[in-house]
């Protein structure tokens, strides 16, 4: 599929964010994805998937979720053991409702504020709009960064860009939007939980003909992320990169 004519606002948006032992900042950041979502003219729906957290996660979400405002919702979906973020995000998008479903990072490095860049994109009639941290003046956001992540951000960028995706500036910006009908589509194709699957989302989505928008939004390195790059995690991620063209090489636009 191309882009298409102009769509209609949504009526209802599915904001999911995947924690995993988010207890330290994850009432914060609800407080201001909620107070976002209140002042918004759609119904907002946030889906809080819970993979497995240690911590008291769930029972901060839990008490947000008695503190809403008119139009906004907010869940709970638990997954029983640790998974990855990839299965998080797959779980609470296929479980979404809305007209267009997104995810966003827990720590809210890309601010819900956002938002709109996103649902212009898909209102101009695209399937999908995804978030990069490069500006249109060329400034890269992800300059925050300590060095280590930078250095493992550019090598798996590097890797990515020659494998697969090569005109995709930035996919690993956990801030993202699907139509709905987009969505029903992709995510049950999704096969990897790592940091990889990204990727591998809009390498699906390629195939499948949708056409991906690509916004530059405002996007900070904040302390205490979960991920975390060793050679082990390194090794697998560069792996399942390799994977992702051989898992979906059947995959057609008329499929």
């Amino acid at each position: 599929m191309t882009a298409a004519s102009p769509r209609a606002a949504p009526r209802r948006v599915s904001f999911v964010v995947p924690a995993y032992d988010e207890e330290k900042r994850l009432g914060s950041s609800l407080e201001r994805l909620i107070a976002y979502c209140a002042q918004q003219s759609y119904e907002s729906e946030i889906i809080i998937v819970d993979d497995g957290s240690a911590d008291a996660t769930a029972s901060i979400a839990g008490r947000a979720a008695e503190r809403l405002t008119e139009r906004v919702s907010l869940r709970i979906v638990k997954h029983e053991q640790n998974r990855g973020k990839g299965a998080a995000v797959r779980t609470g998008m296929m479980d979404a409702t809305g007209d267009v479903a997104l995810y966003l990072d827990a720590d809210l490095a890309t601010p819900p504020e956002e938002t709109s860049r996103l649902l212009d994109a898909l209102s101009a009639g695209n399937d999908l709009a995804i978030g990069v941290r490069i500006q249109p003046g060329g400034y890269d956001m992800r300059a925050s960064e300590p060095p280590y992540r930078r250095i493992g951000g550019y090598i798996f960028t590097a890797v990515r860009r020659r494998l697969l995706l090569s005109d995709v500036y930035d996919t690993q910006c956990g801030f993202k939007a699907f139509t709905k009908e987009a969505a029903a589509r992709i995510f049950p194709l999704q096969q990897l939980d790592g940091w990889a699957f990204d990727a591998e989302l809009l390498f699906i989505a390629k195939r499948l003909g949708y056409s991906i928008a690509q916004v530059p939004v405002e996007w900070h390195h904040v302390e205490g992320s979960r991920f975390q790059i060793g050679i082990r995690s390194a090794i697998r991620e560069l792996r399942d990169l390799a994977r992702i063209r051989r898992i979906h090489r059947g995959l057609r636009a008329d499929k």
